[in-house]
């Protein structure tokens, strides 16, 4: 169920056709590229919008998109994107140990109640399947609101008003995960600076102790049967 507060499905309804136009696509590439990395087999991407993170992916991969936006939907047939689910998180219409991966890209913290995702995740993935999510880093909640501000000044790419939601907490995910199947594998942490003429300073700075305070968190999970 998504969060009544941020009305996403509305919100998203309203902006499919110019996502592309307000994501950041430098930011997008860091993250998908590493999120791409966990991926196989049949894929199911949750809440993957217009399908952008299909390009990521190795030819090897089968995967579908799902997003509760039927706008976004339209906008993932538009980019020739050929299996789309328009369904809800936290109610997967899929059966027990169907996918081999799972991902969700900047998604969770927009439910209502991300342990029911959890909860579907763990069941529609097969035995040693994996599953990614990734999230804003909620170290960093005061730069939503710098975004906001300068998204009211006309600065391109600040993405969409979405409400401003409050952001996943690493130590909330670990929770959800507690009494659960999934055990995680690897923790990213990806881009300091959003801009492509920042790409080395990024990509150092995230070797050093300070990576804990880059914009986004990739958590990378395997299904263990003996967890």
């Amino acid at each position: 169920m998504i969060n009544n507060n941020i009305n996403v499905g509305d919100t998203f309804n309203k902006v499919a056709p110019l996502y592309s136009d307000v994501s950041n696509r430098y930011t997008i590439d860091r993250r998908y590229q590493k999120a791409a990395l966990f991926t196989k087999g049949r894929l199911l991407d949750v809440g993957g919008a217009s399908g952008l993170f299909f390009s990521y992916l190795n030819s090897n991969i089968d995967p579908i998109v799902l997003d509760i936006s039927y706008n976004m939907c339209i906008e993932a047939r538009q980019n020739k994107i050929s299996k789309i689910v328009c369904a809800d998180a936290e109610y997967l219409p899929f059966s027990n140990n169907s996918f081999d991966s799972v991902v969700s890209l900047e998604m969770i913290y927009y439910l209502e109640n991300p342990m029911n995702f959890i909860i579907e995740v763990e069941r529609v993935l097969k035995f040693d399947g994996t599953f990614v999510v990734s999230f804003y880093n909620s170290r960093l909640n005061f730069l939503v609101r710098l975004r906001s501000l300068l998204r009211k000044l006309n600065i391109g790419r600040m993405f969409i008003d979405d409400g401003n939601p409050t952001f996943t907490k690493l130590e909330v995910l670990f929770k959800y995960i507690d009494n659960t199947s999934l055990e995680i594998v690897k923790i990213d942490n990806v881009v300091f600076i959003p801009f492509k003429i920042f790409d080395k300073i990024n990509k150092t700075l995230e070797k050093t102790f300070l990576k804990k305070y880059a914009l986004f968190n990739i958590i990378s999970m395997k299904k263990n049967i003996n967890k």
